[in-house]
């Protein structure tokens, strides 16, 4: 545990110093949800990644531009009210986001494609990647917002377990 915790350092210390308390606010809530942290070196800084009964839901992906959060939405269905709350920019990103092959087309992807999620907003019905389609970049704008699908995503799979 002390090794993680010395990783878990070290990459708070790459975050922005204007978004260190927020990532660690939410790493604590998302430890005590019951997720397990994994904190892996790549080329462009560091991967965090929150699991749940290994899978993971979440991911901090470094990028020249900044730090994304990726949320494996894999039970965006089930808190619909939530996407439907966020401010009209990360929706925009969530429509326009690429769609999931393998939903449209069973056979269109790769094998080990787990597929991605459905969500309805505004009306229609949206089949996105899973990959791409929660992808954001943490901004002050952002960060509560990204707590909020993360939790409600983990939430939704713990209540299934």
């Amino acid at each position: 545990m002390a090794k993680e915790k010395g990783s878990f350092k070290e990459f708070l210390s790459a975050i922005a110093p204007e978004h260190q308390a927020f990532v660690e606010k939410l790493n604590t809530k998302l430890i005590e949800q019951g997720c397990d942290l994994v904190i892996k070196e790549a080329k462009s800084g560091y991967t965090a990644s929150y699991q749940l009964e290994k899978k993971t839901v979440m991911n901090w992906v470094f990028r020249k531009t900044g730090v994304f959060a990726r949320i494996y939405g894999d039970n965006a269905g089930k808190y619909e009210d939530i996407i439907a709350s966020l401010p009209a920019d990360m929706q925009k990103k969530m429509t326009t986001s690429r769609d999931c092959k393998r939903l449209i087309d069973p056979n269109a992807c790769s094998d080990t494609c787990v597929k991605g999620f459905v969500y309805a907003l505004n009306g229609d019905t949206h089949k996105k990647c899973r990959n791409d389609g929660m992808f954001f970049l943490l901004t002050n704008e952002t960060a509560e917002h990204i707590a909020r699908l993360v939790c409600a995503e983990v939430n939704v799979r713990k209540s299934a377990l």
